[in-house]
């Protein structure tokens, strides 16, 4: 009685050595929160690398301007002066994204005297040499595959900042020109690979000149580089 007693003990015992380490292996590759996780894991700073890659472009472009005024007068009529910048931006998201840059811009505008008066100190051209910071939102429909191609549309908003006024004949100097304005833009882009094409329109809100009606507006187009 006593040795079948020690049988069934040491047998009890076996059995719950047994059970213990089958069940103590799992447990140990358990992670904290109860939830088993058998796949690799993807060691964070490659996703984070592979994230940003994705929604991440810096920017760099030249471009041309079209620039032109409204005013009211009629004395003087505005015409289509062609101007210049280059620029940077930084952009992120996917399809909807947001851009943020500075770009040198030299507008000329170009003055036609309506009167006839010859030497008239209203004809002529003079330009503007400005520092533009485009804050810009957009959708990109082919987010899906954007680092090979991309179609978008903007709109944003453009604080801009006159530092000085090149030579002209027309007597206008810094001290009848407003150092700031702001614009309103809308435009498209296309993106192929790392080159990229856009197109847009800005509006100003404020005159050029101080003590006349003189809103400027652009249609500008831009040929970069992104990374």
């Amino acid at each position: 009685m006593k040795i079948n007693s020690i049988k069934t003990s040491f047998l009890l015992l076996t059995a719950f050595l047994i059970v213990s380490t089958t069940f103590a292996q799992p447990a140990a590759n358990m992670p904290a929160d109860g939830n088993a996780n058998y796949s690799t894991p993807v060691p964070q700073d490659t996703q984070q690398k592979k994230d940003k890659k994705k929604r991440d472009d810096f920017k760099v472009f030249g471009g041309v301007s079209f620039n032109n005024l409204i005013v009211d007068s009629k004395l003087v009529k505005p015409q289509t002066a062609v101007g210049w910048l280059l620029g940077a931006s930084y952009k992120r998201g996917r399809f909807f994204y947001w851009e943020l840059g500075a770009t040198y811009h030299h507008a000329v505008y170009n003055l036609k005297d309506t009167t006839m008066i010859p030497g008239s100190n209203f004809d002529g051209v003079f330009g503007t040499n400005n520092i533009n910071i485009p804050v810009k939102f957009g959708l990109n429909f082919l987010f899906f595959v954007s680092r090979i191609v991309g179609l978008r549309v903007y709109v944003g908003a453009v604080p801009s900042f006159t530092l000085g006024v090149g030579e002209n004949k027309l007597n206008i100097t810094m001290d009848k020109l407003n150092t700031f304005n702001l614009y309103g833009q809308g435009g498209i882009g296309v993106d192929v690979a790392f080159i990229f094409v856009e197109a847009g329109y800005n509006y100003g809100f404020m005159d050029v000149f101080k003590n006349n009606k003189s809103n400027p507006n652009q249609i500008f187009i831009n040929l970069g580089f992104r990374f």
